[in-house]
């Protein structure tokens, strides 16, 4: 009897043993699927892309020891992008002299992920927010809240791109975004011109194809090019997106990635050509860079006729940690 009691007791326990061995395998088989999954993220490949050089102007300190202009020389030609500093940028850079060109002032900003009413806004012509005005899980109640509070703002024209968090947006549906957006212009594959002044407006990036709930106006990576950078018209002077384009201000931080659009970029220094290309999204890199044609030959020699010219890339994201980045101020001449 003593030995069935113990054959009994070992088989339970082997049984026991078994069970837990097998649920561990199971956990540890979802585990290295859900890892497996991670690991096939998008991340944008240059491949056929180029990379364009670019001249990095500011940066965000990461300590009382940096300095924020990274390049002086450059940055005194344009400006700091600051209210006291505002970037100056030409429609026509041989009209540097003339006094009877136009100016219409640009305050910008992106991420600001519902503390907008922490930030000192400056007066101005436009305001302009490149996405991402709330968190995902609390978007459709609090974009009601950015609308009312950009609507007691003082500037004439108020543009809005949606981003990945605008969870609450329907992209079949763009009237439905605008009727809420009631204080702001809402821009989605959209030309606006305001007082004499071209700008498009697109909320699309490369969906990054993981679990991720912040993926709204997320598209297909090998379709984004054809079926909405292609769509951007040629003679603007502002661009609007929320992902930034491939090598310009958006590094990631946590892999190591550049996880701008490489089509993206290819549309930009090759065919669009805007004076000023404002985007967020990538926490980590506000701050501008200059794209200069001269530096680029190799990416225009199809282009070899048109004149020479400069981009402003933007990244104009708020949020970065602890710290609230404040708005980019420009001052367009035209």
């Amino acid at each position: 009897m003593f030995q069935f009691r113990s054959l009994s007791k070992c088989s339970n326990l082997r049984r026991t043993v078994a069970v837990v061995g097998m649920y561990s395998i199971m956990k540890y088989s979802k585990f290295l699927i859900v890892a497996s999954h991670f690991k096939r993220c998008y991340v944008p490949r240059v491949k056929d892309h180029p990379s364009a050089v670019v001249h990095h102007l500011t940066h965000v300190p990461e300590n009382e020891r940096d300095e924020q202009l990274l390049s002086v020389r450059l940055a005194a030609d344009i400006g700091a992008g600051t209210e006291d500093s505002p970037f100056i940028i030409f429609r026509d850079s041989h009209s540097k002299h003339r006094t009877d060109l136009k100016r219409l002032r640009f305050v910008c900003m992106s991420d600001t992920h519902n503390e907008i009413a922490k930030i000192t806004i400056p007066d101005g012509d436009v305001f302009v927010h490149c996405g991402d005005a709330v968190k995902h899980r609390t978007s459709t109640r609090d974009i009601r809240v950015f609308n009312e509070f950009v609507g007691k703002l003082p500037h004439k024209y108020k543009l809005f791109v949606s981003g990945n968090h605008c969870t609450c947006f329907d992209p079949k549906r763009p009237e439905e975004s605008q009727q809420i957006l009631s204080h702001l212009i809402y821009l989605q594959d959209q030309l606006i011109d305001i007082e004499g002044i071209r700008i498009y407006g697109s909320p699309w990036r490369p969906k990054r194809g993981c679990f991720y709930r912040a993926e709204a106006f997320g598209y297909d990576s090998k379709r984004i090019r054809s079926d909405k950078w292609s769509k951007i018209p040629e003679d603007i002077d502002l661009l609007l997106t929320h992902g930034p384009p491939y090598s310009i201000r958006d590094y990631n931080e946590s892999t190591g990635d550049a996880l701008g659009c490489p089509a993206l970029l290819d549309e930009i220094v090759t065919r669009v050509r805007p004076r000023i290309h404002l985007f967020g999204h990538m926490h980590s890199c506000f701050g501008a860079s200059l794209y200069k044609s001269e530096d680029n030959r190799i990416l225009e020699d199809d282009r070899i006729n048109q004149p020479s010219n400069d981009i402003l890339f933007v990244n104009l994201a708020v949020h970065q940690g602890e710290t609230l980045n404040q708005p980019v101020i420009i001052d367009y001449l035209y």
